[in-house]
């Protein structure tokens, strides 16, 4: 095992960026940005393989800075949107920076996907420890927010996203990491969509014309978001359909069944590359990448729409507004735990 660091550019502001990445003994590697809390490389080497990177990422800042897209980046305080940009929290009214028209996104105008965090080695040498404090009132949060990223990659080829948060108040807190996955390392739209996914979701979130979610449940049994089989992407983002037509694709939040084993898996059609996905949050927004702009990414790599899939565990979408979802609310003093594990395997 290895961690090694590296410059890796400055930001448009001057800050300067470093790259951390743990290399297991069969040569597979995890990367990860004090810039962002991004994922830059996930390459995982299987047994008489090659390391094949399977996220997409750029070679330095200015590449993140220009695409948008969140791409690789762990977001917060609070994924996804929170419509209308507030909410009530013990009986007070939260005004939040709206950075999508009316409407809040992934942590606001600067949120933990923009930050600079604090990289200190983890617990074993195949691990690092990432670190941010959230000032009370940043983004128009409340309490001061303590979070640490656990990276644990192992020998067999699992990495472990371990979240550790606490405040001084009551806050919203649902933190998930962005990174766009292609099993198949192509990086095109006909190559990230030959992939299939399993997952153990017998319900999701609708959304309306506006892509916003409706706040009720509905069961995937028999639409286009059933994968309770193996299923190809590609076919189900080639039916017509009104969810799928609001939002160009998949960009819906994905309800979890209780209980323990993997709640997803991804696998590369051309690979063969299996993505086991353990994760202790109730829902995974499903995104493929609908709205992705057209970049260079790492390798020279040319990246456009639907070249990644997004499986990003998380709170449900806008649930701080919504008392019949799970709430999002860490309580003041009490710390937060959660593990999202991905292991990779041959399939």
């Amino acid at each position: 095992m290895a961690i090694e660091s590296r410059p890796f550019g400055r930001t448009q502001d001057g800050t300067a960026v470093t790259c951390w990445t743990i290399t297991n003994r069969s040569g597979g590697y995890v990367s990860v940005l004090d810039y962002g809390c991004i994922l830059q490389a996930i390459a995982p080497a299987l047994p008489g393989r090659q390391p094949l990177d399977v996220v997409m990422g750029f070679s330095d800042p200015a590449g993140y800075e220009a695409a948008g897209g969140f791409i690789g980046a762990t977001v917060g305080r609070c994924a996804n949107r929170i419509i209308g940009g507030s909410f009530r929290l013990n009986g007070r009214s939260y005004p939040l920076f709206c950075n999508e028209g009316k409407n809040h996104l992934h942590g606001g105008r600067i949120g933990f996907s923009k930050r600079m965090w604090t990289v200190t080695p983890g617990l074993n040498e195949n691990s690092l420890r990432l670190t941010l404090f959230s000032p009370d009132g940043e983004e128009g949060y409340p309490g001061n927010l303590w979070v640490h990223v656990t990276l644990t990659f192992t020998d067999s080829n699992e990495l472990c996203f371990d979240t550790d948060a606490v405040s001084d108040a009551d806050t919203v807190f649902n933190l998930t990491n962005h990174s766009y996955f292609d099993l198949n390392g192509g990086f095109t739209e006909a190559s990230a969509c030959a992939q299939t996914l399993w997952a153990d979701a017998p319900f999701y979130t609708p959304v309306n014309t506006d892509g916003l979610v409706d706040g009720t449940l509905r069961p995937t049994a028999g639409t286009v978001f059933d994968f309770s089989r193996e299923t190809a992407l590609a076919s189900r983002l080639a039916q017509e359909n009104v969810q799928l037509a609001s939002v160009g694709g998949f960009d819906h939040n994905l309800v979890f069944a209780p209980g323990d084993g993997p709640k997803a898996v991804l696998k590369g059609l051309a690979t063969g590359l299996r993505m086991e996905f353990f994760t202790q949050s109730p829902g995974m927004q499903l995104y493929s990448g609908n709205y992705l702009r057209v970049s260079t990414g790492k390798g020279s790599t040319p990246y456009g729409r639907r070249s990644g899939i997004c499986l990003e565990p998380q709170f449900f979408p806008n649930s701080i507004n919504q008392p019949q979802f799970p709430a999002p609310v860490l309580r003041a003093n009490i710390p937060y735990h959660n593990r999202t594990l991905y292991r990779f395997c041959a399939g």
